[in-house]
């Protein structure tokens, strides 16, 4: 990913996103509903059923407002789920997480380093002015711009230009294959914007002065700094089968949980991603609208930022994993909404060779709470002199419950483990500051892929990788990451990705305690959107409207 800021995938942004291939109607891209059953009976499902008509308004909660709305500092949430209804890219994920042309007519790979990208015919932005393969090629160039700063400049690791090839026409080449590249352009990394536009508005771009001139089914009309921003729909979309339902869509930002949950129950706002976990029980027994829980990318891990202190030693971080009593997190944090994790990358991220990945994923063992074996292991490896310190932050519920989980299971087997609260400002600077890392051993944090590949997840574990906070370095690893990079097939891929999993797991550089659902509510009056995690990379917002 990028090399400059908070990931996307990371709890506190998308990036990362949902399972599968399913099949989907091209006419509505949100056309047919896919459910199933976990073992506590939830009932998971791709989409919600489908809008009878269009609203005037619709009032949405987010938990923070956007610090850019310039889609190459898209690094969270709140600024995805809504970027994504206003600006697209060359490609787009759909519902069942497959990777589909937007702005793109067409591509093709003619060499393994060689991307072509025809450009739509007759797309306006939302000034009204026409996009042209020139805009594509600037827009991507950003990302390769050092001074710009993009946050995807991950993404573009390989690249070595990006050219415009013909009239509509763009060329990406690469330094060498990269089976990743291209469905990184259904992320924020390949979204188009007006050259005219950026480059006259200079910094004050993707700000409430400076605004935004994208391509998407709703423009920004009114950003209210500190209170919300405005979508309206745009008439002029080029795309009819995501064109927006709606008139009009009001973000609310929305700090406090408290008040999010009273305003979906009286009605002053008609949905919410990402429900605070202790009300899922009192907003589904409301009646006053409907909980969906949809498959995701996400994991929720206890990242171990420092293998030279206390947990050095694996049999010690194995201890403790087998110490954490996952189902009574499940249950306390997150209402039962979701499942044991047993690898960093969950089912959700399995967008090819799912049986290959299921066949890996069915070898590996939740680690089941067991103290006397984890007492064992301590007492064979030596209890740490030192505590381990455990990073929490308060800017979400459910980490102080974990924290104090971790705590009290390592003290059942004679660790001591200390919590370090983290200012809710403060919590992300782990991902880009090194001194922030200092003196935290593991760091409490939810985590996912962008796109349904787990390819994007274990490149992070390699050897000097940004985001490889603990310096984990296994030659072996990073062999098989790198042949898996430069594998289109996506069998082999499956392959090698699986055998650099188990190394993973088997050190526990990570240790996986939950896979959640991805929760959203919609009021009595809405529907139509999908409950999948997709969120951060497609139109949503476009299929809401009035449920009769």
């Amino acid at each position: 990913m990028n090399a400059n800021s908070v990931p996307s995938g990371a709890r506190r942004l998308t990036v990362t996103l949902v399972v599968g291939t399913l099949a989907l109607t091209a006419c509505s891209g949100v056309s047919q509903d896919k459910k199933s059953t976990d073992q506590k009976g939830l009932k998971v499902t791709e989409l919600t059923p489908k809008a009878a008509g269009s609203l005037d308004r619709i009032t949405w909660a987010v938990t923070a407002e956007p610090s850019s709305f310039d889609w190459i500092y898209n690094a969270s949430f709140e600024t995805g789920q809504i970027m994504a209804n206003v600006c697209e890219g060359l490609m787009r994920l759909a519902p069942d997480m497959s990777v589909e042309p937007a702005l793109a007519e067409s591509f093709t790979n003619p060499t393994p380093t060689t991307w072509v990208y025809k450009v739509r015919p007759g797309v306006t932005f939302h000034d009204g002015t026409e996009l042209t393969a020139e805009d594509v090629a600037f827009s991507l160039n950003r990302n390769l711009d050092t001074k710009a700063g993009s946050f995807w400049s991950g993404a573009y690791e390989n690249v070595s230009s990006v050219k415009v090839s013909g009239p509509l026409e763009v060329t990406v080449a690469l330094k060498q294959p990269d089976a990743l590249f291209n469905s990184y352009l259904s992320s924020p990394a390949g979204i188009v914007g007006s050259k005219a536009t950026v480059t006259a508005k200079g910094k004050a771009y993707g700000t409430p002065d400076g605004g935004v001139n994208c391509v998407g089914p709703f423009s920004l009309s009114k950003w209210d700094k500190g209170q919300s921003m405005t979508l309206k729909r745009d008439d002029n979309y080029f795309d009819p089968a995501h064109k927006a339902k709606s008139k009009e869509v009001v973000f609310r930002f929305v700090r406090d949980p408290a008040a999010m949950v009273n305003g979906l129950l009286s009605d002053s706002i008609d949905g919410s991603w990402f429900l605070p976990p202790s009300a899922i029980k009192r907003l589904s027994s409301s009646g006053k609208g409907s909980v969906y829980y949809g498959k995701s990318t996400q994991g929720f891990n206890a990242i171990v930022m420092n293998t030279e202190g206390p947990l050095r030693d694996v049999r010690i971080r194995q201890a403790l994993s087998m110490a954490i009593d996952r189902k009574g997190i499940i249950d306390a944090v997150i209402s039962g909404a979701g499942q044991p994790q047993k690898a960093p990358a969950v089912p959700g991220s399995w967008g090819y060779a799912e049986e290959k990945y299921q066949q890996a994923w069915d070898g590996l063992k939740v680690t089941e709470q067991n103290l006397e074996a984890a007492k064992k292991l301590v007492a064979d490896a030596g209890a740490p002199s030192k505590p381990i310190v455990v990073a929490t932050t308060s800017a979400e519920a459910e980490v102080p419950v974990i924290g104090a989980e971790i705590q009290s299971a390592a003290k059942k087997i004679g660790l001591d483990v200390q919590i370090k609260s983290v200012p809710a400002d403060q919590y992300n600077g782990v991902y880009t500051d090194k001194k922030a890392r200092e003196g935290i051993d593991l760091y409490l944090t939810g985590w996912g892929t962008d796109f349904a590949d787990p390819l994007q997840m274990y490149q992070y574990f390699q050897t000097d990788h940004f985001y490889n906070f603990s310096g984990f370095s296994n030659p072996k690893y990073d062999d098989l990451i790198v042949k898996a990079g430069k594998t289109q097939d996506q069998a082999q891929r499956a392959d090698l990705v699986t055998a650099a999993q188990k190394i993973v797991v088997d050190e526990l550089v990570w240790i996986p305690l939950y896979a959640p659902y991805n929760t959203l509510f919609l009021n009595k009056r809405v529907t139509g959107t999908p409950a999948s995690y997709v969120q951060l990379h497609y139109p949503w917002a476009a299929h809401l409207g009035a449920s009769s």
